[in-house]
């Protein structure tokens, strides 16, 4: 230390006064001031390198400080900014989770031998290679391109279309999401998805079902359109999914169910609750033949909200059982946006206390209310643009 080097400067000048009292000696004189010389240089350089390790060790600490405190100040921007929603105040926390996870370094894993004796894919409650609970870091990027998502999966066909070169898939799928001036948060959907669903090595492919115009919106319309093309291609299920719905754990089986399968009965802005029996709205995966057999989506809800509690009553009113998965592992973030009331609550509430009556007459048979207007196939999914013929005019004016 630098005391104590001050310390043997000070001895060896008192020891050099008193040996040259004691001898004047030019041989033993010189003896002594080279080794007193070599000493003061030794405890000179241990000197200079422990500054130069405390130097660096405090920097490394400056370092650390400043990547903690952007850390902090990211999860108290977060806070002040959303304190006031629950809903991205959970998406926050896990942000902070995320961002504060050290990055570990492994070995790179040996392959996992996915394919069954047959060649077949296992179910995905066996599949290894899951990750289970999902970081919702990514919810909050902004502006996300599909040539950006398509640039980091250049593996994806046509449509969106995948599927697994391990095993064979035992579920072709498609993924139906009903879209208008969501652009954000399609993108964000697709690139989240896209690595669930190969992770559970399924067969699958994206449509994108957008109403045509902008009069009132009729969800059920382009719903029942996107399944007759979905039917075109061939598909053993199809998977009704909202835009805004992010699942936390890749362990909720996008396969196809036995029978009506509600994905997204747990979500964040619900308190992970399920509140109703017949509700089966945000996603919803459903076999063919079960679509058809309940006869698809209303044809005659117009605005917002309705056709999801109409579909549940269809389900349950011809002694199907509504799945749902683990409330734990089931979990979704629903993004945040500008609410769409009711625009007309009486005509709904006058609807859903007739879902069982119109099941045999509303729906997917009636295929002249609809007509797709147009299909573009894009690199992340297919484009269906959905004309859903005049609005009502007791709706019209409600709204």
């Amino acid at each position: 230390s630098t005391n104590a080097l001050i310390s043997w400067q000070n001895l060896l000048k008192m020891r050099t006064s008193h040996c040259i009292i004691r001898s004047f000696s030019p041989k033993r004189l010189i003896i002594f001031v080279v080794a007193s010389t070599l000493i003061y240089v030794m405890l000179l350089r241990n000197s200079t390198l422990n500054d130069e390790r405390r130097i660096a060790a405090t920097e490394e600490q400056v370092r650390s400080v400043n990547v903690i405190q952007q850390s902090k100040n990211v999860g108290v921007a977060e806070r002040d900014h959303e304190i006031k929603d629950p809903v991205e105040l959970e998406i926050a926390r896990q942000t902070l989770t995320f961002l504060n996870m050290e990055d570990a370094v492994t070995k790179p894993k040996p392959p996992v031998k996915i394919a069954q004796e047959d060649g077949s894919c296992p179910i995905v409650e066996r599949i290894p290679d899951l990750q289970g609970a999902l970081p919702q870091a990514t919810l909050l990027i902004q502006n996300l391109q599909e040539g950006e998502v398509h640039a980091v999966h250049p593996e994806i066909g046509p449509g969106g279309s995948w599927k697994p070169n391990d095993c064979q898939a035992r579920d072709k799928i498609a993924v139906i999401i009903p879209y208008r001036d969501r652009q954000t948060h399609l993108t964000r959907l697709i690139d989240f998805l896209i690595p669930i669903l190969q992770r559970q090595r399924l067969d699958f492919r994206f449509i994108v079902t957008e109403q045509y115009g902008n009069d009132l919106f009729n969800k059920g319309r382009i719903m029942n359109a996107a399944f007759i093309f979905a039917e075109s291609l061939g598909v053993d299920c199809v998977v009704f999914h909202d835009v805004d719905m992010f699942p936390q754990d890749d362990r909720n089986p996008y396969s196809c169910p036995p029978g009506p399968r509600h994905l997204g009965a747990f979500v964040s802005n619900l308190g992970y609750q399920l509140w109703y029996k017949e509700i089966v709205g945000g996603v919803l995966a459903v076999s063919m033949a079960d679509y058809r057999a309940v006869n698809g989506y209303s044809n005659q809800f117009w605005a917002w909200g309705g056709e999801d509690d109409d579909m549940g009553q269809r389900i349950l009113s011809l002694n199907y059982t509504i799945e749902r998965p683990n409330p734990e592992t089931g979990r979704y973030s629903m993004l945040k946006h500008v609410k769409r009331k009711r625009t007309a609550p009486k005509l709904i509430y006058k609807l859903l206390g007739n879902s069982a009556n119109r099941v045999a007459y509303d729906g997917l048979n009636e295929t002249d209310k609809w007509s797709i207007r147009k299909v573009t196939t894009r690199p992340l999914y297919y484009h269906l643009y959905v004309d859903v013929g005049p609005v009502p005019e007791e709706w019209r004016a409600k709204a």
